[in-house]
């Protein structure tokens, strides 16, 4: 989401723009109705694959010498390293690297954390800025001085706010199975680490008359459902899988909830702000700049079974409450979240760079 409404901002300015990502066909579908040159890199995968990382290194290489860009843009940890060892290799002197949360930040081993911030660190000698996403996660790469102040910005991320302002088609709700009076509670995320939708199952055991939708797919999905059948939960949990009318569902929801272990600053928070929904998340990352405890929903800590508890209770009892925080969410997002505001901090980033180009 995030690398398409830059191609479209930045396509529709009329520059010439290649991308290289994994044969997603969402992303790439998408870039080549908007004239973008798409270097599909099949090597590119989540997990670490020595043999299949060279090959992605190998394929970013060949890309960037084939592309030749004036600006190199990487996004991600693993992609981010290989773009910019490649733009080192060939000379591209404006480099940029977008940090969608520190793979370094809260919730792993210290060990670890300073491993991964040492290597960021190298990579920062060959990057012109590096955008975080939230102050979070610039304060933190500040506490691990993984670069001088003056490489940082703060871009927040965006979303479109138009899709969730327009009335759904149809009786959403009847479509899901739902009854009028259900108070609905939804969960939108990929099914793996860092998200943590067991915690959300078990503290729905404790709260009645509430219906929980999770969207989204990955490797924890087996276990989250045989966990529901295991509480007796299957009537109360409705497993939708990868969707693509997430604003919709978001219109037949009344409460978000995110109980993540380590977050930049999600997404799907930002979508559920725009939906008026009062979100209900952990507070890791960047969380807290978009989750206003009391005020847009509530704070919890990771892995905090009686605090998402309380919050839920509060929530489901009270729906004036829930008017309340939403319609406050709703105002911050379409104040400091848009993808307008995201775009044009990132072209502003871009023209910073100027001098590079020269």
């Amino acid at each position: 989401m995030h690398v398409l409404q830059l191609l479209r901002h930045f396509s529709a300015q009329g520059h010439v723009i290649g991308l290289v990502s994994a044969p997603e066909p969402r992303l790439v579908d998408e870039a080549k109705r908007l004239g973008v040159q798409v270097y599909p890199n099949p090597y590119f995968v989540r997990t670490l694959n020595p043999m299949a990382d060279l090959r992605a290194l190998q394929y970013v290489m060949q890309s960037i010498k084939r592309f030749q860009p004036d600006i190199l843009h990487a996004h991600s940890s693993k992609a981010g390293l290989a773009a910019r060892f490649g733009a080192a290799f060939y000379g591209v002197q404006a480099v940029v690297f977008t940090a969608h949360g520190w793979a370094f930040t809260e919730g792993r081993p210290m060990w670890k954390r300073r491993i991964i911030a040492l290597v960021e660190r190298i990579a920062a000698y060959k990057t012109s800025r590096i955008i975080c996403v939230s102050n979070h996660d610039y304060n933190l790469a500040l506490a691990f001085h993984v670069a001088p102040v003056e490489k940082l910005r703060v871009v927040h991320n965006g979303v479109d706010p138009s899709p969730f302002l327009q009335p759904p088609s149809g009786d959403v709700r009847k479509s899901l199975g739902l009854h009028e009076d259900d108070v609905v509670i939804t969960f939108v995320g990929r099914l793996a680490p860092p998200k943590d939708a067991l915690t959300l199952l078990a503290a729905i055991k404790n709260v009645p008359s509430c219906k929980v939708l999770i969207v989204g797919d990955g490797p924890l999905r087996d276990g989250i459902e045989a966990y529901s059948r295991e509480q007796k939960l299957s009537e109360s949990v409705i497993m939708l899988g990868e969707r693509s009318d997430v604003p919709a569902i978001l219109s037949a929801s009344d409460i978000f909830v995110l109980i993540s272990d380590w977050e930049g600053l999600p997404y799907t928070i930002i979508e559920a702000m725009m939906a008026g929904l009062p979100v209900v998340a952990s507070e890791v990352g960047g969380v807290g700049e978009l989750v206003k405890d009391g005020e847009t929903g509530f704070l919890v800590e990771r892995k905090d079974v009686a605090g998402l508890t309380q919050a839920l209770q509060m929530l489901i009892t009270n729906p004036l409450l829930r008017q309340r925080l939403g319609a406050a969410g709703r105002r911050l997002a379409m104040f400091q979240f848009t993808a307008e505001h995201m775009q044009q901090g990132v072209q502003a980033v871009y023209e910073e760079l100027s001098n590079y180009l020269r």
